[in-house]
């Protein structure tokens, strides 16, 4: 038996764990219910799903732009992936970004798929040295 929803939501609350891998196998039903169990730990979530619709860095930024309400970099490379999450503005503890599918991304791109971890790792680190709110990355490995 894999974790519960609550026990996946908690390892938010750990500061030096910005990237949650979770196993493909774990229950739909968990990955249909993390949204609002964010939200109710006081994270805004940035849910990418569909996520078809990433399949490179370019439409990682422009979906990532678009949930966070940033205006989309004129070039939407790894450039503007680091500023966009380095400057998400304040909200609730933090964010999460919840990225149940990224297969597409992987296969694709598997170099922009390790990069986002890495960005995503990096922007957290740099988020909390500043005084600033987590930023973190829950994905199916």
């Amino acid at each position: 038996m894999g974790p519960s929803l609550e026990q996946l939501a908690a390892r938010l609350d750990d500061p030096d764990t910005p990237i949650i891998w979770l196993d493909p196998t774990l229950p739909e039903a968990l990955w249909s219910h993390l949204p609002g169990a964010v939200a109710g730990r006081g994270y805004t979530p940035l849910n990418l799903e569909p996520a078809s619709h990433v399949t490179d860095m370019a439409s990682l930024v422009t979906a990532l732009s678009a949930l966070a309400g940033s205006p989309l970099d004129p070039t939407p490379d790894q450039s503007a992936l680091r500023a966009l999450l380095l400057h998400l503005p304040p909200s609730g503890r933090g964010w999460v970004i919840l990225f149940h599918h990224p297969e597409a991304l992987r296969q694709n791109d598997e170099v922009a798929f390790e990069d986002f971890v890495e960005a995503v790792s990096q922007a957290n680190e740099h988020r909390i040295s500043a005084g600033s709110q987590p930023l973190k990355l829950i994905v199916r490995d």
